[in-house]
């Protein structure tokens, strides 16, 4: 029981210190305030996101082959380098370079984490007959991290007016003491031994995994769904600056207003959990697609209700999909670039719609860019009612 608890906190905080809250309220108008565009934000996200592309396949192939671990290891070194560039190089060319580190530490971590984890927790419940069950553990340390950022939002836009650089040092800080936990947990060798399917060409391994996720329908579905909302609510979160400022919102209240975002993630957990809330679900999806328009009403209390329909959609959709794919897990060995290919997917499509966004502000006006979010979501989810009642359909007969 003693070791359950200890590696539960171990997990717990080598994931809730690895955080982007106390930085993320204040990122955007960091940017505007060295004399960034609306565009060049948007350019800095598809260099992140090319990043995660080129990076995603290799980093899950070699994370299965030379371990989970030390890949988790090397994605907080490269978050803390990026948060580094920040500050000592806040200029067009040093965002830029920030954003490429950030890109490659997202594609790292994508498939590691969960794999190490699981694989730490299959591993002592075999040899201690303890009982860690990581898709629990991994629920309540997604409702736990809520709080936290909570927090180190509410003091975001505080640290920063003392000095604009505070959050991303404060940021680094933290990183750096979840790789040190990290660094007390065993090595994959010592948890499973190394199969020989690990020695799989790289493209060979990949044709597999792309039939394997091809061939699973229901999954095929929900990621291409959830991949593609999600990925529209993380572009307009970067925005949010913007139709605050638009309505004459004090830039002094925005970490405390991305603070309160945090406690209604919890609830959009919680909805994901209780199937009594169903209904709630159900009446969140309607308004999704509503809550863009409402975000360039310009009018306070609509944009303020816009953003947490969206925040409850966003954790709804994340957890749901997380869980869905670590369930979908059927072999631990390949476990890392299993989920390394769904995440490349995954930045292939926001990749996309990044460069669809940053196209679009140059050519129209930022309202007309959130009526394009609203309609993206509309087909999205229109696209993804049709396509499950088919496959429903499907399986009757």
């Amino acid at each position: 029981m003693e070791l359950s608890r200890k590696i539960k906190l171990k997990i717990a905080l080598s994931c809730l210190l690895s955080t982007s809250s106390l930085y993320t309220p204040v990122k955007t108008i960091f940017l505007l305030h060295f004399l960034m565009q609306e565009q060049d934000i948007s350019f800095f996200k598809f260099i992140f996101t090319l990043a995660a592309f080129v990076f995603e396949l290799p980093s899950g192939y070699l994370s299965d082959k030379f371990g989970n671990r030390l890949c988790l290891i090397l994605s907080r070194l490269f978050l803390i380098a990026s948060l580094l560039f920040y500050c000592v190089s806040p200029n067009f060319a040093g965002f830029l370079t920030a954003n490429f580190l950030l890109g490659m530490a997202d594609a790292w971590e994508s498939g590691a984490k969960d794999s190490y984890f699981l694989m730490l927790c299959q591993a002592l419940n075999t040899k201690y007959n303890t009982a860690l069950e990581y898709r629990e553990i991994k629920i309540s340390v997604t409702k736990s991290s809520y709080w936290m950022n909570f927090v180190l939002m509410f003091f975001s836009t505080f640290l920063y007016d003392k000095n604009v650089f505070y959050p991303f040092i404060g940021s680094a800080v933290l990183l750096a003491a979840s790789a040190g936990i990290i660094l007390t947990l065993p090595p994959d060798k010592m948890l499973a031994p190394q199969k020989s399917e690990k020695e799989k060409l790289f493209l060979d391994e990949t044709e597999f995994m792309i039939h394997k996720i091809i061939s699973n329908k229901p999954l095929l579905i929900e990621m291409f769904y959830t991949i593609t909302c999600t990925s529209i609510y993380i572009i307009n979160f970067e925005y949010y600056a913007v139709a605050f400022r638009q309505a004459s919102i004090p830039d002094s209240l925005i970490g405390p207003i991305y603070a309160g975002f945090m406690l209604i993630n919890s609830v959009g957990v919680l909805i994901y959990q209780r199937k009594s809330l169903s209904p709630v679900r159900n009446l969140l999806l309607i308004l999704s697609p509503f809550s863009f328009v409402l975000i360039i009403s310009g009018y306070p209390p609509a944009v303020l209700a816009a953003v947490v329909i969206q925040q409850l959609c966003y954790s709804y959709y994340n957890c749901n999909f997380e869980i869905y794919v670590l369930d979908s897990i059927d072999d631990l060995s390949q476990s890392s670039y299993f989920q390394s290919t769904i995440s490349f997917i995954n930045v292939v499509n926001r990749m996309t719609l990044t460069l669809i966004v940053t196209a679009l502000f140059a050519q129209i006006s930022f309202e007309w860019t959130y009526i394009v979010f609203a309609l993206i979501i509309l087909e999205a989810s229109l696209c993804k009612a049709a396509l499950s009642r088919l496959e429903a359909r499907k399986r009757e007969l």
